[in-house]
């Protein structure tokens, strides 16, 4: 039996309601120990919370359809509070997080109940593993055949990446945290627990300094990657009367909604009904083989050295 699919809205609000607890558990307890380690948990947590809302509201603000004014849908806007949501990683907790923890290193402050800190960071971890497991579901059931590496590089699902990347830095960020207080508890050592802080706020940085570095791509206008093109040429190829794909142009519109638009040269001596039925045909054809087709133009042309010949 196949698995359900897991859809961009699951992942988005899974984040944001482990975010949640994230937040009000470390925070209570960061008062209650005093650890700089559970105070940048809950400031990750808070990160989490914030940038899921608010890919939340790019989601759904995305899946407006076209109008006079946005032809093509609203799919790019996605890619716009993603940006945002890095910019919060990046600005609003991962820098606060190395502050507070510089503080704690350069003027230790004691920490208390540190078995209180274990129990809440070993219940974040759990909480972050699953939701971590729900992005990395959605993006191999998006993936094709590419490598791991690969998908995850080229794949436009950027909600779906940021929060990977979210989840992945809440698991890793809480596995941080263990390490800095069991070192801590081990050696009585608060320094230790200023610099569990600002590796987790550097870690926050640098994930989102990824996250912004790929967004930026696809607001530039990155299209397919080569995988994807060839199929779409070998699809597109292997309809009948097709002589070969002289041109092909893809941009993504949105979240896996890509545009895309192929000049090809048709055999000899067609009419004008069987060409127009071919051009639907050859749509047909590549969007049933690469469902993350959202527009497709066929125009036809004749190659340049064909024409010499004229």
């Amino acid at each position: 039996m196949a698995k359900k699919k897991v859809s961009d809205t699951r992942v988005v609000l899974t984040s944001t309601v482990v975010s949640v607890f994230d937040v009000s558990l470390n925070a209570l307890v960061a008062i209650i120990t005093g650890s700089t380690v559970m105070l940048s948990q809950a400031l990750q947590g808070l990160s989490d919370m914030m940038t899921g809302i608010v890919l939340f509201v790019g989601v759904k603000r995305s899946r407006r359809g076209p109008d006079t004014q946005f032809q093509f849908g609203y799919g790019r806007e996605v890619f716009f509070w993603a940006l945002i949501a890095g910019i919060i990683m990046f600005g609003g907790t991962g820098l606060a997080s190395v502050y507070f923890g510089y503080q704690q290193f350069t003027r230790p402050e004691p920490v208390d109940n540190v078995w209180l800190a274990f129990i809440v960071l070993a219940f974040s971890f759990c909480t972050n593993a699953y939701a971590f497991s729900l992005s990395l579901r959605r993006l191999r059931q998006n993936g094709g055949t590419a490598g791991w590496i690969r998908r995850l590089r080229r794949s436009s699902l950027i909600e779906t990446k940021s929060t990977f990347v979210l989840d992945s830095l809440g698991t890793t960020a809480t596995g941080i945290g263990i390490i800095a207080l069991l070192l801590f508890a081990l050696t009585g050592d608060s320094r230790l627990d200023g610099a569990g802080g600002m590796a987790i706020g550097a870690t926050m940085m640098c994930a989102a300094m990824l996250l912004i570095l790929d967004i930026r791509g696809l607001i530039v206008g990155r299209g397919a990657g080569q995988a994807t093109s060839q199929k779409i040429i070998d699809v597109a190829e292997g309809v009948t009367d097709v002589h070969s794909v002289l041109d092909l142009r893809t941009m993504y519109l949105g979240s896996d909604r890509l545009l895309v638009i192929l000049e090809v040269h048709l055999k000899d001596g067609l009419d004008t009904d069987t060409i127009e039925e071919l051009i639907d045909t050859i749509k047909r054809t590549v969007t049933d083989a690469v469902p993350s087709v959202h527009s497709i133009q066929v125009e036809v042309e004749t190659p340049d050295d064909e024409l010499s010949d004229v």
